[in-house]
C-alpha cells in the first residue's frame, strides 16, 4: 500500500477531505450481507467516522451542534441505534437553547478531554488498555506498547500521521481519523477496479480493497471496541449535560454495528 500523509479538521491529521454530516447514516451501517460493495458504502461510513472523530478533536462549533440536535438527525439515529441509545441526546435537544449552551458545550469538552483536571477522562487507549495486570497504577502508561501496537497498524496501512498533529497516535480522535482513512482507501481501490474492468482487473488493486476492509475489522476488534466502551462510562460518569454522553453512546452503537456488519459482509 502506497504511504499516505492523512489530514483532518481540528488535528488528527488522518483524513483527506473536508468533514461532511453523516447524511447516509443507515447506508453506512446496513449494508446487505454478501453484496458487492460499491464505494460509497465505504464512504458513508468513513464520514460516519470523520463526523464522530470531530466530535473528539475540538469543540464543535455550532452550526454542527445544529445538526446533530436537528429532529431528522436524531430521528435517523434513532432508527439506526434504538430509542435508549438517543433519549439522553433527544432530551439536550427538546431544551437546548445554542445562544446561551453553545460556550458551556466547549467549556465541556474542555474540561472532559482537554484539560486533565477533575472531570478529565483521559481519552487514550494506553490508559485503559496498558493497564499492568496487578500493578499498582490504575491507569495504563502514555506511549507504551499499546502506543507502538497502534503505529505499527497506521505504518501497515500505508500512513503517518501530519506532523502538525498534537494528539497521541492512541487518541480517540486519531483513531477513528484512521478508520475514516481506511474506508476511504477502500472506497478508491473498488473504484478503481470497477475504472478497469471486472474482467481486466489489476490484482494488486483487488488485494488493496480487501486489505483495507481487513485492517478495518482488525482494528475494530484490537483496539477502538476492547477499549472505547470503557471511555464512553467514563463520559457517562462525568459529563454534566447529555450532549457528550449521547454522542458517546452513539460512537459505541456505531462501533458495535460497523463491527458485526463487517464480519458478517466478510463469511
Amino acid at each position: 500500500m502506497e504511504n499516505q500523509t492523512m489530514t483532518s479538521q481540528h488535528a488528527a491529521k488522518f483524513i483527506p477531505k473536508n468533514p461532511e454530516p453523516p447524511s447516509a447514516a443507515r447506508e453506512a451501517t446496513h449494508v446487505q450481507k454478501g453484496a458487492l460493495f460499491a464505494p460509497q458504502d465505504a464512504e458513508s461510513r468513513g464520514n460516519m467516522y470523520y463526523f464522530l472523530a470531530s466530535v473528539y478533536l475540538g469543540p464543535l462549533n455550532q452550526d454542527l451542534v445544529r445538526y446533530i440536535i436537528a429532529k431528522d438527525f436524531l430521528q435517523e439515529l434513532c432508527a439506526l441505534f434504538g430509542e435508549d441509545t438517543l433519549a439522553g441526546l433527544k432530551q439536550f435537544a427538546a431544551t437546548a437553547d445554542l445562544n446561551k449552551n453553545i460556550a458551556s458545550l466547549k467549556q465541556e469538552y474542555m474540561d472532559l478531554f482537554a484539560v486533565p483536571t477533575g472531570r478529565y477522562v483521559t481519552p487514550f487507549e494506553d490508559v485503559y488498555l496498558g493497564r499492568m495486570p496487578g500493578g499498582k497504577q490504575p491507569l495504563g502508561p502514555l506511549m507504551g506498547q499499546q502506543a507502538i501496537a497502534v503505529r505499527k497498524m497506521y505504518r501497515r496501512a500505508g500512513t503517518q500521521m501530519d506532523r502538525a498533529c498534537k494528539e497521541l497516535p492512541t487518541h480517540i480522535g486519531v483513531e477513528l481519523s484512521f478508520m475514516n482513512f481506511l474506508c476511504e482507501r477502500e472506497a478508491a481501490a473498488i473504484t478503481a477496479k470497477e475504472k478497469n474492468g471486472l474482467q481486466d482487473q489489476n490484482p494488486t488493486q483487488v488485494a488493496d480493497s480487501t486489505g483495507y476492509r481487513e485492517l478495518q475489522i482488525r482494528f475494530l476488534q484490537e483496539h477502538l471496541n476492547a477499549w472505547f466502551p470503557q471511555l464512553s462510562r467514563s463520559i457517562q460518569s462525568k459529563a454534566k449535560t447529555q450532549f457528550y454522553r449521547g454522542l458517546a453512546l452513539i460512537t459505541e452503537a456505531f462501533l458495535a454495528v460497523d463491527t458485526a456488519d463487517l464480519l458478517a459482509q466478510s463469511d
